[in-house]
């Protein structure tokens, strides 16, 4: 079925020779989130025309437009600077006592594995690994690794696709595993917020950390988190500074000597949020992607992704998951790809990423049919 958005490649700087299908590694802005930050370096260059709602209208705006992406209330979103950020603050607040595990799954990406192994090793605690599954069945095998663990679970770290394997879990199903164990879930979203529709409210993770700079569509250096409600009175902040506390932006807000933390998840937030040129960069991806709707966001990604692997098994080329994610395609390619495919392909302006024996695939709405045949039309194969 034909998608309901079209290709929306005019609305980005990409010329027809390139078939840029990577938005996992690294998405381009769109040309009005280019000129909004353009346009927003200025007010750095003129710092004697700002006023102090230049440090909080535009966080406030940016913090609404974050939390419709998910499903949350703007009350619940911190902003941070990385995934790793999030994770951090994350490993701050939940409770690990000593002889207790972290659950995650095998070669779950490092920004959110590095975190829990040094909070294991400080807290005495172990780390509990679901290995891969034969079948596929990572939902299976996480739940199971909770459910099965010798250690009681004080933490499960998840996320709604496996980023290496390319396979799609039930995010709730895990969640109620996690709640069943007395477990806090902390989810990884960055490489599918902004691609999937996605409801908070049905998951109820402990936090949720997301950055901009893949299917968000937005730049580098910017991303949220996500904190559950249990979390907004009582949370640890990584830092302490004037822009998360009650008054920080009246004239006189240096005279109060621990004033207290401003509503919500904005405690979390860190400093320096207010990058005058980042976030109106963000608010017109933000826009953009609101505008068109994840829903048909999400569709037309999923038609794409069809077309590469019918493309791929049509030639013998890889074999389609049983639970593949729907915006992503991550083709298993054996000893097929030449020594030379990556090069070659990028001469060909052809743009994906290759590792080991794995060929990742990922269209964002810029993209149409002509550049998959690009991709299948110039890849080296021995």
């Amino acid at each position: 079925m034909t998608p309901s958005l079209p290709c929306q490649r005019a609305l980005f700087a990409l010329p027809p020779e390139v078939a840029y299908l990577d938005a996992a590694y690294l998405s381009p802005i769109p040309l009005a989130a280019a000129e909004a930050g353009a346009q927003a370096a200025w007010i750095k260059a003129r710092p004697w025309e700002m006023t102090i709602g230049a440090f909080y209208d535009e966080v406030e705006e940016v913090r609404r437009l974050a939390a419709a992406m998910i499903g949350a209330d703007a009350e619940d979103i911190a902003l941070t600077a990385a995934t790793s950020y999030g994770m951090s603050i994350a490993a701050a607040n939940v409770p690990v006592p000593a002889g207790s595990a972290i659950v995650m799954m095998e070669n779950e990406h490092t920004s959110h594995r590095y975190v829990w192994y040094e909070l294991a090793e400080k807290a005495g605690a172990h780390v509990v690994v679901a290995p891969k599954p034969v079948d596929g069945d990572w939902t299976a095998a996480l739940i199971a690794a909770i459910q099965s663990s010798p250690f009681p679970v004080a933490v499960v770290a998840g996320s709604l696709v496996h980023w290496f394997e390319g396979i799609l879990l039930d995010l709730e199903a895990v969640a109620e595993a996690a709640r069943a164990a007395g477990a806090c879930l902390v989810v990884d979203g960055t490489q599918w917020v902004g691609a999937l529709p996605f409801d908070v409210t049905r998951v109820r993770p402990d936090f949720l950390a997301f950055a901009t700079y893949k299917f968000l569509l937005g730049p580098y250096r910017q991303a949220f988190l996500y904190a559950d409600k249990r979390w907004h009175e009582a949370g640890v902040t990584l830092e302490h500074h004037s822009w998360n506390r009650i008054g920080g932006e009246k004239p006189d807000f240096y005279l109060v000597n621990k004033p207290g933390f401003m509503a919500g998840a904005r405690r979390f937030d860190m400093g320096q949020r207010s990058d005058f040129a980042t976030l109106p960069a963000t608010i017109a991806a933000l826009k953009l992607l609101l505008g068109w709707g994840l829903p048909a966001v999400a569709q037309r990604l999923d038609w794409l992704n069809r077309l590469i692997w019918d493309r791929a098994e049509g030639r013998g080329l890889a074999v389609r998951p049983a639970n593949p994610i729907p915006h992503i395609a991550i083709l298993e390619m054996g000893e097929r790809l030449a020594p030379d495919a990556g090069p070659r392909l990028k001469v060909a302006g052809v743009h994906v990423t290759l590792r080991g024996t794995k060929m990742r695939v990922s269209p964002h709405v810029y993209n149409d049919e002509a550049d998959i045949d690009r991709l299948f039309d110039n890849l080296a194969l021995r």
